[in-house]
Formats: structure tokens, C-alpha cells, sequence
């Protein structure tokens, strides 16, 4: 019987589950440290704690599709966000994530609703809907907004992405809270619409990563939580650029190449990811400008 050492001590118990077990632990969501997510999630708290002033700090998250930016953004209210209940009764939730997905003020306003799960009319007047998001968001004590996806904000007019805008601004003029704003790199366009938006923005990307010592820590965190009974040393010099070219130094891309390249491993018996296992599923590389993966079955 091994000890299982490459394995995180807290997940050693899944090694004695069967093989169908051990598959559906790769598919439950897991955190993995690594140091561009802490600084931005240091980055995160430290504007939760900013005190009350009339215009409050603003924050742009950047990076490309499938960076881990909305897996950062979770676990940082997972964190620090939960709701809970104050001493003098009232039902507190620091942090509301919502996502926009059109350049629409309505939109924007319903998204903040839905997060509320508040009864309202999606196509009521502006004037209502924004009220009644405001109204929801000073009682419940919210210290911060986020709001996910904002680079489709684009897809509308100059003039809509105006509109858009000037409601973001006038939410953190009004509220006293800091903004958040997530997207991929396109959403800088918005900042640039006037000078007033870029003035408020402090920028921060999530790059992909380099071949260097840091995503070998990363390679390693990451196989301490896969369920595979050998060690398969991702961090080696030899594998290490290997996962790297595959997925384009992604974050998203990497742990979905590992997950599935361990779910064969099981389902084949060798029990670990090699360099054989790793050209096999050469595939997933991205093909193409659009960053598409196509399997060929």
C-alpha cells in the first residue's frame, strides 16, 4: 500500500475509491493555489476595505478567453463575500457578482435583480428598474459590485456603450462602492470612450502563463489534486513544455488537458500522464485564431 505523497494530504482518501469515483472527483470543481490569482485576489480585498469616500476606486480585469479571471473572481466572494447576518439584523451580502451580456442600461439593472433573486418586470421603465437595483444593493450593505463579461458591452453602439458607461459611473458616485469590471482584452475599448472612464479604471490583466519556475509550481499544485496513483512529475523539464505548448500557457486550457489526460490514465490503468499520454491528446491544442478546439473522432 503507497502513501499516495504526491497527492495532497487532504484528497489521499480518494486514492482507496474505486475507479468510478475517482472520475467523478476530477470533475468537482477545486481550487488550485497559484501566485496571479493570490495577488489579484490581495488586489480584491484590499479595495473591500477601502473606506467610504465620493469617488471610489475602480478596478478592469483583463485577459483572454479562459484565463481563470471568473474562477479568481469566485473564490475571491467566496472568500470574502459571503453573505451573513449583522448584529442588528440585517441580511448583509458584501459582494454581488452579476454578469452583463448586451450593451443595454436594462440589462445591466436586471442582471444586479437577478443576483437579488428580486421579482421585477425586465421590461420595465429604466427609471424603475435602476430604483429599484439601488434600493436593493444600499440595503443589503453591498460593498462591492462585479460585473462579469463586460466586453459585450461592444457589441452596441457608440452611443449605447456611452449610455452603458455613464450608468456604471453613476452606480459608484451614488453607492460609494468600487466597481469591478471583468472581461477579455476588448473591454479596454470602453475605457477609452472618454477620459473620465480611464481616469477611474485602474487596469489588471491575468496573462497566460510562461515556461518558468512559477508554472512548474502551478504544474505540481495541480497533480498533488489529480487522482492518479504514480507520480507524473508535470513540473519535470521535460513535460513542463511540453503542457505548455499543448495549451498556450491557458490556465483553462492546461487544467482541462490534465483533467482529461488523467481520466484516460484511470480508465487505461497506467495510473499517470506521460509524455506518450500528453502527444496523444495533442488535439486539444488550439487550431485556429478563435482559440477552437476540435476533437477528430
Amino acid at each position: 500500500m503507497t502513501n499516495y505523497a504526491h497527492i495532497t494530504p487532504q484528497f489521499r482518501d480518494v486514492m482507496e475509491k474505486s475507479d468510478l469515483d475517482r472520475l467523478a472527483f476530477l470533475d468537482e470543481p477545486r481550487w488550485v493555489d497559484y501566485q496571479a490569482a493570490n495577488n489579484l485576489m490581495d488586489i480584491l480585498n484590499g479595495l473591500l476595505r477601502k473606506p467610504e469616500r465620493p469617488r471610489m476606486p475602480n478596478l478592469m480585469l483583463v485577459g483572454e478567453s479562459n484565463t481563470g479571471k471568473t474562477t479568481v473572481v469566485t473564490r475571491f466572494k467566496e472568500l470574502s463575500g459571503q453573505p451573513y447576518v449583522s448584529d442588528d439584523a440585517v441580511s448583509v451580502r458584501p459582494v454581488i457578482c452579476a454578469e452583463v451580456h448586451k450593451p443595454d442600461e436594462r440589462e445591466l439593472y436586471n442582471a444586479i435583480l437577478r443576483e437579488f433573486w428580486a421579482p421585477h418586470n425586465p421590461v420595465a421603465p429604466l427609471e424603475k428598474l435602476r430604483h429599484q437595483a439601488i434600493h436593493l444593493l444600499r440595503d443589503a450593505r453591498t460593498r462591492m459590485l462585479i460585473l462579469d463579461e463586460v466586453h459585450t458591452i461592444n457589441n452596441g453602439s457608440a452611443a449605447k456603450r456611452m449610455d452603458v458607461m455613464n450608468e456604471l459611473k453613476m452606480l459608484s458616485n451614488i453607492l460609494h462602492i468600487p466597481l469591478v469590471l471583468v472581461g477579455t482584452r476588448t473591454a479596454l475599448q470602453l475605457l477609452v470612450l472618454d477620459s473620465q472612464y480611464s481616469s477611474r479604471f485602474e487596469v489588471v490583466s491575468l496573462p497566460n502563463w510562461s515556461v518558468n519556475a512559477e508554472f512548474q509550481r502551478f504544474l505540481k499544485s495541480f497533480e498533488s489534486v489529480l487522482p492518479l496513483k504514480f507520480a507524473s512529475k508535470l513540473y519535470s523539464s521535460e513535460l513542463t513544455p511540453l503542457i505548455h505548448a499543448i495549451s498556450n500557457g491557458n490556465t483553462g486550457n492546461i487544467e482541462y488537458l490534465l483533467r482529461e489526460c488523467a481520466r484516460e490514465a484511470i480508465r487505461n490503468g497506467s495510473e499517470v500522464i506521460d509524455r506518450r499520454l500528453l502527444e496523444k491528446n495533442q488535439w486539444m491544442r488550439p487550431t485556429s485564431a478563435d482559440g477552437v478546439r476540435e476533437r477528430v473522432l
